[in-house]
């Protein structure tokens, strides 16, 4: 699993330094399923951030790296340093997607296959926040948050990166007349609220239909089977009324969020799922077997990509369990 980085106790960590800018400004929010990638650019700096989720054996590991343009190699090629680690990225800006290779275990795990695309069609701007205090300073990414001679005023509108679990200072860009800004803002002396999307808001449909604990099952010729095995627990997720997911890999678990539900035809629904990381799946929920109380959840790119089976587990006695053969000093 990704180690997240983090200033002091609670804050993200961003870097930026003095580079040449390319004549494009790609500041946005370019996300597909299971990911985003986030840019920050002004004249003299950049602050980039990596989101996202990889298949991890029974499990899903995470990517939530910070990272800093080191240098601009050409206009369509950034060489890209992680802010808490010495691993170095590259990020290709392609006609249609933004490439992001290399990179190391260090921040996404072991398991990270080295690449991510991310369609440059899907690109949204950052959120959009109003300063409340009567001077907002930026603030560098160094140790101590150093504060600089830069600021915003009451009233000012910048651009904001504000991560699902909020910290005291949030990456932001400031667009003036002849000049942009980018740095760290206060969290507290910005109002966000009519912006963005809450993930922790109550679903646009009630989920009260398909919630329950669901256990995973496998095909065992016409029949079906759960495994049991012995160094890990059966794979299973347990969805709220509200929308609260808990998804059960085996090993590890993950808290996300249902966001969104769509009804389909014959009992299917269409899901987005958002991660603590923000990061965003559509997931199709089709119902596999009626009459044994088994569904099908497929999408993302990550633990539900090959469209696993479940039961929801009050119906899940007529299915027989079929348990490894553990040494019996495990």
């Amino acid at each position: 699993m990704s180690r997240r980085a983090v200033l002091g106790l609670t804050v993200v960590v961003w870097a930026a330094v003095a580079v040449a800018q390319p004549a494009e400004d790609m500041t946005g929010v370019y996300r597909k399923d299971g990911g985003e990638l986030v840019v920050l650019q002004s004249d003299k700096e950049t602050l980039l951030y990596y989101g996202a989720g990889f298949p991890q054996g029974q499990s899903v590991g995470t990517c939530e790296c910070p990272l800093m343009l080191q240098r601009k190699e050409s206009a369509t090629r950034w060489s890209l340093k992680s802010t808490d680690a010495d691993d170095t990225w590259t990020l290709r800006l392609e006609p249609g997607q933004l490439v992001l290779e290399d990179g190391s275990p260090e921040c996404c795990g072991a398991g990270w296959p080295g690449r991510d695309t991310f369609p440059r069609k899907a690109a949204t701007p950052p959120q959009s926040c109003k300063v409340t205090a009567p001077r907002a300073y930026f603030h560098g990414s160094d140790a101590s948050n150093t504060q600089r001679k830069a600021f915003v005023v009451a009233g000012d509108t910048v651009q904001v990166y504000v991560p699902p679990i909020e910290p005291d200072l949030v990456p932001a860009r400031f667009v003036g007349p002849k000049s942009s800004t980018v740095g760290l803002l206060r969290r507290d002396q910005l109002d966000c609220k009519a912006q963005g999307r809450d993930a922790s808001a109550t679903p646009a449909v009630d989920v009260k239909p398909i919630a329950g604990r669901w256990v995973r099952v496998q095909r065992n010729g016409k029949e079906y089977v759960i495994e049991r095995p012995c160094s890990a627990e059966t794979p299973a997720f347990s969805l709220q009324a509200n929308g609260a997911m808990q998804v059960e890999y085996g090993q590890e678990g993950e808290q996300v969020k249902v966001t969104g539900l769509k009804p389909g035809k014959s009992g299917a629904y269409t899901l987005e799922v958002t991660s603590s990381s923000g990061s965003r799946e559509t997931l199709e929920w089709t119902v596999a077997d009626a009459k044994r109380n088994i569904i099908r959840l497929k999408g993302g790119g990550n633990f539900f990509q090959d469209g696993p089976l479940f039961v929801r587990e009050d119906k899940k006695g007529s299915i027989p369990v079929r348990a490894e053969k553990c040494d019996e000093y495990e």
